[in-house]
């Protein structure tokens, strides 16, 4: 179909109106100018959520098209209020958000009653939109749903309450310490995932979890932790407090090539040490090929990043894993530790396990501490480090700093 009759097919459904929902002042310029030029489209534009509805308030727009991360209320948030109103107007999500993110928010619009255009990735591409643009016919004005390559049935309401919070920053780091067990001086600490639910308070990861993982949202929560605990790791170094960072990581992200890199600009830009962040590999997920796992350490510790195996003694190849790569320390899983003053075969596999450890340099944290009288006989085995309730439990930021002062 020839512009000229995309442009009038526009003209004979009367879609005349349009309301452009953008934040970045030159993107919402070129957007806005695409818009009129190429799709012949009478454009109006907005900075923010807040504004957008300030003049949904007041006029009827047959189109709106918005992206996700902006200032004062979150794509996300404008979706919910612009679905309340009673004369719903047709959506396009357009944003340079992840896939994952942009397909699930179509989700979200779609469960929530809207007919929408679709939803598309920055930078705008007018022909994707135009194409899209021809579902119109003359007998209906509304804008028909397109598929945009996932399903279209209603997302699940907790979904939708993961979707918002993700968005809205909701998730936050938690730290447990890691403590010497000679002096019990906090030396490192274990970032853990919290969901500051704004009616449910503080919620664990097994509420949550699962469901990022599914909707393949687990870079995007690890990078927003990530962040959070460097740039703090950056202010307790300040404050005369180095202490190390361990972050758990899925073995799954060594094949990817990029990973090292986009890892070291994220310290980079928190102004962190890589040598101070330790990064675990669950040994009980498992590799889909062991080359891809091999390359990726090795260029994990070429940026000099440390290295440690989680969950030691429960997964695949532990002694194979110490061998084929230089691992700077284990975690011995609490299986092998709760209870262990009183099992002596448990006794003989952590005696094994240490000495093994000590032997070749790797650093010994034992996980799950929490009865003095297996402290007692982990301390006399020669573990390094422990971590525990028995000690401390997980604490949000302010916490740890009051902890630190004592």
């Amino acid at each position: 179909m020839s512009q000229d009759n995309v442009t009038k097919a526009l003209h004979r459904v009367k879609l005349t109106s349009a309301l452009l929902v953008e934040d970045h002042i030159f993107q919402r310029e070129y957007v806005a100018q695409q818009l009129r030029t190429e799709i012949g489209v009478e454009v109006e534009c907005a900075s923010n959520g807040i504004q957008a509805l300030e003049m949904l308030s007041v006029k009827r727009y047959d189109l709106v098209i918005c992206d996700l991360a902006m200032p004062d209320m979150d794509g996300i948030v404008f979706i919910k209020r612009l679905a309340e109103l009673i004369e719903k107007p047709d959506l396009v999500v357009l944003s340079s958000q992840p896939a994952s993110l942009i397909q699930l928010a179509e989700r979200l619009a779609t469960s929530l009653g809207f007919r929408q255009l679709g939803a598309l990735s920055k930078p705008l591409n007018t022909s994707e939109l135009r194409v899209a643009m021809r579902r119109f016919d003359n007998t209906r004005s509304p804008l028909e749903v397109v598929p945009h390559g996932i399903a279209t049935s209603p997302m699940p309401a907790h979904s939708v309450e993961v979707l918002d919070g993700l968005i809205g920053k909701q998730f936050t780091a938690w730290y447990q310490p890691q403590h010497d067990i000679e002096t019990s001086r906090i030396v490192g600490v274990e970032v853990l995932a919290r969901w500051n639910h704004p009616s449910r308070g503080v919620l664990l990861p097994s509420v949550f979890l699962n469901t990022i993982i599914s909707s393949g949202w687990i870079n995007q929560l690890n990078t927003m932790l990530l962040e959070r605990a460097l740039s703090a790791q950056t202010a307790w170094r300040n404050m005369g407090w180095p202490l190390t960072l361990s972050f758990n990581i899925p073995v799954s992200l060594l094949s990817d090539e990029s990973f090292p890199e986009r890892l070291m600009a994220i310290v980079e830009r928190c102004g962190g040490d890589p040598a101070a962040l330790i990064l675990e590999l669950t040994e009980t997920t498992e590799t889909d090929d062991y080359s891809d796992y091999l390359a990726g350490a090795a260029r994990l510790k070429l940026k000099g990043f440390k290295l440690s195996i989680d969950d030691y003694g429960t997964g695949y190849s532990s002694l194979f894993n110490l061998m084929s790569v230089p691992f700077d320390e284990i975690k011995i899983d609490r299986a092998f530790i709760q209870g262990v003053h009183k099992n002596p075969v448990a006794q003989i596999a952590l005696e094994s396990s240490i000495s093994l450890a000590k032997r070749l340099n790797i650093k010994v944290v034992a996980e799950g501490v929490e009865d003095p009288r297996d402290l007692a006989l982990i301390k006399k085995m020669g573990c390094s480090v422990v971590q525990g309730y028995l000690l401390s439990k997980p604490m949000p930021e302010s916490a740890l700093i009051e902890l630190m002062y004592r």
